[in-house]
């Protein structure tokens, strides 16, 4: 190019640089790349930290009405949604007072009472002490064997007149309120006697032994003029002081009782094993031993 200045030309030479393909693609694309990943790690951060929150606030939920039932998707990366169905608990029935429940129970009757119906005799049997003033004279309890009910003295009542048979007026009716509880099943009954370990004192041979069986066999006939089917006993045992209920004070009061054993089905079919025409037994006479298997007549 030239170009005129004064009198004279002047030749004024520019060069112009040519731009390879490398300086074409410079480092600009770099910065862009690192632009776009800063923006993609914010957004993660984001999610998760919008997912933790999500997640707390489910446990919170969890904690203040249950355990929760979820249906949808795995989690907000999957794109799908979430519903909550909450559990729906049926209200538990209103609990009966004592007073309501033996009006529910008045007329049952039980049959072959099994464990259920023993506590529930047992509760029954608690309420009618409490009403007859014998809190202290009727202890029951629920044994492998069957319902153990226990009668006995108070600090200020016996059972029976010091030294005899002779049933007081106070336990005459808590046995006949006992009888009522008693009829509505069909478990079989053993009754015993029990004395304290105190020696009886008279003449005759009368001792301990005799006392516990007559107190027994007493207790047996108030049940059944009561209205107990006489067949529901099975046995009236005398134990004297031989099963003392404090063995550390053998001479204390506490220990004169009269036990009714109401029994399952398992311990009324033992007992008729060990005593009735169910087991097999060997017979000795004076020809020698004779087997006889369960069931066999003599």
């Amino acid at each position: 190019m030239r170009q005129k200045q004064g009198h004279g030309d002047v030749t004024i030479i520019k060069r112009r640089s040519k731009k390879g393909h490398d300086e074409a693609h410079s480092g600009a694309w770099k910065v862009a790349f690192a632009d776009f990943t800063m923006a993609m790690m914010a957004l993660f951060m984001v999610l998760w930290v919008v997912q933790a929150m999500k997640s707390e606030q489910e446990a919170e939920q969890r904690r203040t009405v249950g355990t929760p039932i979820w249906e949808g998707g795995d989690g907000i990366f999957d794109g799908t949604s979430r519903l909550v169905i909450e559990p729906v608990e049926a209200p538990p029935p209103p609990a009966l007072t004592n007073a309501e429940y033996q009006r529910s129970d008045a007329d049952q009757v039980y049959g072959q009472a099994g464990v259920a119906e023993l506590e529930k005799l047992a509760v029954l049997m608690r309420d009618m002490a409490i009403e007859a003033d014998a809190q202290s004279n009727l202890q029951v309890e629920v044994v492998p064997q069957g319902l153990r009910i226990l009668v006995k003295d108070d600090q200020d009542r016996f059972m029976f007149q010091r030294g005899s048979a002779v049933l007081t007026d106070h336990f005459r009716e808590l046995l006949v309120r006992l009888t009522g509880v008693l009829s509505r099943v069909d478990n079989k009954l053993i009754i015993s006697g029990h004395t304290d370990a105190t020696p009886y004192r008279g003449n005759g041979g009368y001792n301990n032994w005799n006392l516990s069986g007559d107190r027994a066999l007493r207790a047996r006939n108030v049940l059944v003029e009561a209205g107990l089917p006489a067949a529901s006993i099975l046995q009236v045992t005398a134990q004297a002081d031989g099963m003392l209920l404090q063995p550390d004070e053998p001479e204390s009061g506490a220990n004169r009782r009269i036990e009714l054993l109401l029994l399952t089905a398992q311990a009324e079919s033992l007992y008729q094993e060990l005593f009735g025409d169910r087991s097999a037994r060997v017979n000795f006479s004076e020809q020698g031993a004779n087997y006889q298997s369960a069931g066999d007549s003599l």
